[in-house]
């Protein structure tokens, strides 16, 4: 069997190359708070304190062991009867070592929950597999089989005195600003490199000046180990996608990306005149300005015409706190949160005032509708068609990520997409676009529709975390992708794009006892396939449910095996499209 490992978790990070933890000295002022502000905006939307925790947890393994937003949903144990192990890394069990977690976010951390801990992984590491989840089960059965060793790691976002005992690692919150700050703090001492400006003008100890694009990139190559290690927006951003506006006005407006852009900060410790406008630069550090930068690099690599220009500002500030200080005044304008960009775009705003006129509040920055007074929300009733969607308890309150994540899955047919990474659709995300652009007319119908369809599966037919199948809990969106192939490609016959016949769906919406059949329809489809060996075999494969619907339910040889589902049920589609064509 397995034996505990001594050596910590630090060995080996998933993803990444090995952490060394070094004395790289105090973070950088105001770097603490923003990561113990970054993990209260993570978790502030849960609707308890298990959903905290796993929050929390999830922000651990995506942040200071940097998995991947799939894997880290995958890994962690979700549920009653986890055997005292909240998480699990890596999920593919590629390397010979384990890493076990236990998360106590908040004031459910003690010093007896870090015994018991490990006494927990001794306890699962004997148990008897047949009494076990399966998910645990497959993974004592691998640990078993490939005699993987086994690291315990104990994360909270409170500060932990006692170091307790040496088998386990203990990361503390302050572990945790440690660690990111170790990742990025790597002291820029005893670099130099050259820039050629165009123009300058010099003000004490700085240099202003206009940098051709082709001149920043190779600068940002040559000494790329190095020059972002002060950049705020590095902390705080993590691994998000480059802004799609600034490589857009790169591609189309190369000659207009001097008056779009700010430009960028260099901190140096020192600077050196030469000719011809250059200037020596030590230890430089880009302190404002990583975003763009990244940009201009990555529209370098697709294309040797890099024209345009951009201001920069060459500081020289040798001392410590004078650089700290130039770093975080640089940075200190307020970041917009992911879900609040939603309210910059025009189209949401249409929406929502299309959905205020149905009597239903478009939730487009979290908190609004809790803003407004009790008479204000009361008059948001809701149409009495729609509400039949709708579980009894619900606000009439559609809030703009649950809908636009529905629509993807649901009108794009991108139902793994949405359920794995419903942040990429948002505005600013790397596939917002790809949805939201001048050929989506602004038609409330778009999300509201699929969205009723996802409420609907959870109210009526069991779906989602609350319903007692044991895999439809996981399904909620694929029942939308299958509702929606149903009704386009057997009932409608649609020929072009489903959201281009968004005007086709009223009716049957508004006849809510039709389309109640053609909802069941949808879910006797998705029941036959969940029963079926083929895709039992894949959920197997897949290792557990989340990563199968996360990445295989909508594959070629799944969805074959969705259409044969839906050819088993002719007879009932011949019935539902006999009398959809009478109201159309």
């Amino acid at each position: 069997m397995a034996q505990l490992n001594n050596n910590g978790l630090l060995e080996y990070i998933p993803g990444s190359q090995s952490l060394v933890v070094q004395t790289v000295g105090q973070p950088l002022e105001g770097f603490s708070e923003n990561i113990r502000g970054s993990i209260r905006d993570y978790v502030e939307d849960a609707k308890n304190e298990v959903e905290k925790g796993n929050n929390f947890l999830h922000w651990i393994l995506t942040r200071v062991f940097e998995a991947t937003e799939d894997d880290a949903a995958d890994a962690i144990v979700d549920g009653a009867n986890d055997l005292g192990i909240d998480a699990y890394l890596p999920v593919d069990f590629s390397d010979n070592t384990i890493r076990l977690f236990q998360s106590k976010y908040g004031t459910s951390h003690s010093i007896d929950a870090i015994t018991k801990f490990k006494e927990d992984v001794k306890r699962l590491l004997g148990r008897d597999i047949t009494k076990m989840r399966p998910e645990l089960a497959h993974l004592v059965t691998q640990i078993r089989e490939k005699n993987l060793q086994i690291k315990c790691c104990y994360v909270t976002d409170q500060q932990v005195d006692d170091e307790g005992d040496e088998s386990i690692e203990i990361i503390d919150i302050e572990e945790i600003i440690q660690k990111l700050w170790a990742r990025i703090k790597k002291p820029a001492a005893g670099k130099k490199s050259n820039i050629k400006l165009e123009k300058m003008l010099r003000h004490d100890n700085t240099v202003l000046g206009i940098l051709k694009l082709r001149e920043l990139t190779d600068f940002v190559i040559k000494n790329r180990d190095y020059v972002f290690e002060s950049n705020i927006r590095q902390w705080m951003q993590f691994k998000t996608s480059v802004n799609k506006g600034i490589r857009e006005t790169l591609q189309n407006n190369p000659h207009k990306f001097f008056y779009y852009n700010n430009g960028i900060t260099i901190v140096v410790s020192d600077f050196e005149e030469l000719e011809n406008n250059t200037l020596v630069l030590y230890a430089p550090q880009i302190v404002n300005g990583a975003q763009t930068s990244n940009s201009i690099i990555d529209k370098a690599k697709r294309t040797n015409n890099l024209d345009g220009s951009i201001t920069v500002t060459v500081i020289k500030a040798d001392d410590e706190q004078d650089q700290n200080n130039i770093t975080k005044y640089r940075n200190s304008q307020n970041a917009v949160r992911g879900k609040d960009l939603v309210s910059l775009m025009d189209f949401h705003k249409s929406i929502k005032s299309q959905l205020e006129n149905l009597k239903y509040f478009y939730e487009i920055q979290a908190g609004s509708f809790d803003s407004k007074t009790k008479s204000q929300q009361n008059e948001y009733n809701g149409d009495p068609i729609y509400n039949n969607y709708l579980p009894e308890n619900h606000k009439k309150v559609i809030v703009a990520k649950d809908a636009i994540q529905s629509l993807v899955a649901g009108l794009e047919q991108r139902p793994t997409e949405s359920y794995s990474s419903p942040a990429q659709f948002l505005p600013r995300g790397s596939k917002y676009d790809e949805v939201f652009n001048e050929n989506l007319k602004d038609d409330y119908r778009l999300l509201l529709y699929p969205y009723l369809v996802k409420e609907y599966s959870k109210k009526i037919l069991s779906y989602g975390k609350r319903g007692g199948h044991k895999t439809k809990r996981y399904a909620t969106l694929f029942f939308v992708a299958v509702y929606f192939r149903i009704l386009h490609k057997k009932i409608l016959d649609t020929k072009g794009e489903f959201k281009e016949d968004i005007g086709k769906l009223e009716p049957i919406f508004r006849s809510y006892k039709l389309n109640g059949r053609v909802l069941k329809l949808a879910d006797t489809v998705v029941t036959k396939f969940l029963e079926d060996s083929v895709v039992d075999d894949e959920i197997t494969e897949a290792n557990t449910k989340h990563n199968f619907f996360s990445h295989n339910v909508w594959s070629d040889s799944m969805l074959r095996v969705v259409d044969k589902k839906i050819k088993q049920e002719e007879d009932e589609i011949e019935g539902i499209k006999k009398l959809v064509y009478s109201l159309l």
